[in-house]
């Protein structure tokens, strides 16, 4: 009961945090880093009572957020918790207690105002409530168990608590209103999606009906032509009849292969306990037997010396992860008029590796931070949800995806899989 609790609440967190578009792991804990050592020296200078432990504390919580791409595979489940206990920490437990041991000084109140203003920026509005009023009573706690006989003589302005209240209002009103925005989009994709499904599956069923009667019956047809003597159509006029059936079941298959892949990447939740042993090469193998190519699409795609390696998951998932990324490398090398695709897996450090990387455009600085936030795209034809989908995944499997990107030269990803333990 107690795990299933955890897992509830753990899920919680994730799902709170996709919402708002994802974390700034990296950003925050590059400014506590900073922010809390400096701090510390002008505010004493100033005259400020500190906490030289509580701000100690503060810096060394902040530091592995600078270092989440290193995190192993098993711990990045708990890494929102960590994000959410260290915001919790770091702006009203801090703060607060801070803020008590100063009297209630009208800097230190600032000081508050600014973390409230930071934390907005940071989580949405349920999460804020909840690290804001939790942590604002662990700060109150925590001060008076180390400074029980301490007597507040607080000098806060008539009008301060009045403010203070307007701002929180006003800021979960609006941030409110942006998750709304955000949620109100993905759900109008999600419609027009189900609607372009439901629309297309008949007449690509039709088709697939019609492309099996003519591959059935038109060869017989034309043998019958071709047997008369009489002939006014050319060898290469049967020919396309012949490959006319061919090409229609191929396209039929194709479009409800898209529509597939567009209805999977839109799925918010991963089933449990549906995973089973997979190996690397038939999923990879599989991918490149059923992928929708076009042209002479597949002939850019290079299979680099490999080593196979089995892992727990669900095959149909990395299917739709492999789709993803060479529909995404597909469109890169067409873009740029250059460019091939390159695909290698193997065992590395005792976890399975796969890297899938294309010469095309590459991914600008700017943009390389948020490609697997949902609903974010650097290109006027993208959705944003197909390499949040990856992450979905990846997270779901325990492993992980990383990408790597030099602007004009080329695009990395890096998948990481925890290897299926042997019988």
């Amino acid at each position: 009961m107690g795990f299933l609790m955890i897992k509830k609440f753990l899920y919680f967190i994730d799902k709170r945090v996709e919402l708002f578009g994802g974390a700034q792991y990296k950003t925050f804990g590059l400014f506590g880093v900073l922010n809390f050592p400096l701090s510390h020296l002008v505010l004493e200078a100033m005259g400020t009572d500190e906490s030289i432990l509580a701000r100690f504390l503060a810096t060394v919580v902040c530091l592995p957020l600078i270092f989440v791409q290193y995190w192993p595979a098993s711990l990045k489940k708990y890494l929102n918790l960590y994000w959410i206990l260290t915001l919790l920490y770091c702006l009203p437990i801090f703060g607060v207690y801070t803020l008590l041991l100063n009297q209630l000084s009208l800097d230190w109140l600032l000081n508050l105002s600014l973390s409230l203003f930071i934390l907005f920026l940071l989580v949405d509005y349920v999460l804020l409530l909840i690290i804001y009023g939790v942590g604002s009573l662990i700060g109150v706690w925590l001060f008076y168990s180390f400074h029980p006989d301490v007597i507040l003589f607080p000098e806060i302005p008539p009008n301060f608590v009045y403010v203070y209240i307007s701002m929180l209002l006003l800021g979960c009103i609006f941030a409110r209103k942006k998750e709304k925005i955000v949620h109100d989009r993905l759900e109008t994709i999600k419609l027009l999606a189900g609607t372009v499904a439901h629309e297309m599956r008949s007449p690509l069923m039709a088709m697939s009906i019609t492309s099996h009667g003519l591959k059935k019956y038109l060869p017989q047809l034309i043998d019958s032509y071709v047997a008369l003597g009489d002939r006014k159509l050319a060898d290469s006029q049967l020919m396309f009849l012949k490959q006319a059936p061919l090409d229609l079941e191929r396209t039929g298959r194709n479009a409800s292969l898209f529509i597939d892949i567009l209805l999977m990447n839109l799925k918010e939740d991963l089933k449990e306990n549906n995973n089973t042993v997979c190996s690397m090469e038939k999923c990879i193998d599989d991918v490149l037997n059923t992928y929708p190519f076009m042209a002479n699409d597949l002939s850019k795609i290079q299979l680099e010396p490999s080593t196979n390696f089995n892992f727990m998951g669900d095959e149909i998932l990395i299917r739709h992860i492999f789709y993803n990324l060479i529909k995404n490398s597909v469109f890169s090398i067409k873009s740029a008029h250059k460019g091939e695709i390159f695909i290698s897996w193997k065992i590395e450090n005792n976890k399975g590796i796969v890297r899938f990387r294309d010469t095309g455009l590459g991914i600008s600085p700017d943009h390389l931070s948020h490609i697997f936030e949902r609903l974010y795209s650097q290109t006027k034809y993208g959705t944003g949800i197909g390499l949040a989908f990856c992450k979905m995944v990846m997270d779901h499997l325990q492993g992980d995806i990383k990408c790597f990107s030099e602007f004009g030269q080329y695009a990395e990803f890096q998948l990481t899989f925890p290897l299926a333990l042997p019988h």
